[in-house]
């Protein structure tokens, strides 16, 4: 079992949550996370898996309204994917979610991410597109909770 911890905006563990997002999510892309526009995040909820120092996981919670959270940069380390910690922060997500009084959740998946959310409980919807930020295959993903 994780230890899933809210990581203040701005603080030395958010640098580390931006490192990993850029390592995992940018990089191997040609980019960079540090051209995106994160200032929403001061408003978030920004999620991370630590052991000890050392970040495993990380992902962003985004209320749009009282009924709709969105999911952002859900990642885990590419040495420790399929290990639960991916799991254990999406879970961590749907219960602050629920104590929020949100009823649903959307993501955007990579294609290649698709069956761990199907897995979760979560259903695509529309066709697949290429993210500006991220120009690989995504789909549209949500789940009633």
């Amino acid at each position: 079992m994780y230890t899933v911890e809210e990581i203040e905006f701005g603080s030395k563990r958010y640098e580390q949550t931006l490192l990993l997002r850029d390592k995992i999510m940018r990089k191997p892309l040609g980019l960079s996370i540090y051209n995106d526009d994160l200032s929403y995040e001061q408003q978030a909820i920004v999620l991370a898996v630590f052991d000890t120092e050392t970040i495993l996981g990380t992902g962003v919670l985004v209320f749009e309204d009282e009924a709709t959270a969105k999911v952002r940069f859900l990642c885990v380390d590419s040495n420790l994917q399929k290990g639960g910690i991916g799991r254990a922060i999406l879970e961590n997500m749907e219960e602050r979610s629920l104590q929020h009084g949100i009823k649903k959740i959307h993501l955007e998946s990579r294609v290649t991410a698709k069956d761990f959310y199907k897995k979760l409980g979560y259903h695509e919807y529309g066709d697949t597109y290429l993210m500006k930020q991220a120009p690989v295959e995504h789909i549209r993903m949500q789940k009633i909770i």
